[in-house]
């Protein structure tokens, strides 16, 4: 095996950037090593590992949202305040409602995040018809598309909020093709 002697950065640079000094990986290694990977990470399960959790993503956000949105409304018919402390809760999600002691200005407030957040419930519909035709896909035994470096990106970044610690210079391709593995049979296992 090749893979298992070059870092991360050595194979980004060798791969993407076309180095094949001791910054990257030598250019009659270069396939191998790319092979390797793809086939020890099965690359076209984490593409599909990427939509899922993404999907999984926009499910939360919408449901989260909207469960928010609902207890507000109930906290203000039941005692004519909004709950203050649950405010901070739509900040992550880039919304700045405000209670300023009017009743119908923070109704108001909350009917244009629930229009806003609309946008999310079409998005999740197109995203389960791409992993859906991606699945069709996979099944019918079409190759993958080749890797391309940002892809490659979202897969190492993906990881590391997922808890993964990845070094680019001291991690090697191999143990990443089995981390990208590992979080793969996990999500599959989660979807099922």
């Amino acid at each position: 095996m090749e893979f298992d002697k070059y870092t991360v950065r050595q194979f980004i640079n060798g791969v993407f950037g076309h180095d094949y000094s001791e910054k990257g990986i030598p250019q009659d290694k270069c396939e191998t090593v790319y092979f390797e990977y793809i086939d020890a990470a099965g690359l076209y399960e984490t593409e599909e590992f990427q939509k899922v959790t993404y999907i999984s993503y926009i499910n939360n956000r919408i449901n989260s949202i909207s469960i928010a949105i609902r207890l507000q409304r109930e906290m203000v018919d039941n005692f004519d305040i909004a709950y203050l402390p649950g405010l901070e809760f739509f900040y992550q999600y880039g919304h700045r409602p405000k209670w300023k002691d009017d009743k119908e200005d923070f109704l108001k407030q909350l009917d244009k995040i629930e229009k806003r957040e609309l946008k999310y419930t079409s998005m999740i519909e197109n995203k389960i018809k791409e992993l859906t035709e991606f699945r069709l896909k996979k099944n019918k035994g079409e190759q993958p598309v080749e890797l391309s470096r940002i892809a490659f990106i979202r897969t190492v970044n993906s990881l590391g909020k997922v808890g993964y610690k990845i070094d680019n210079n001291s991690t090697t391709v191999e143990e990443l093709a089995l981390m990208i593995k590992q979080q793969t049979e996990e999500a599959k296992a989660i979807s099922k």
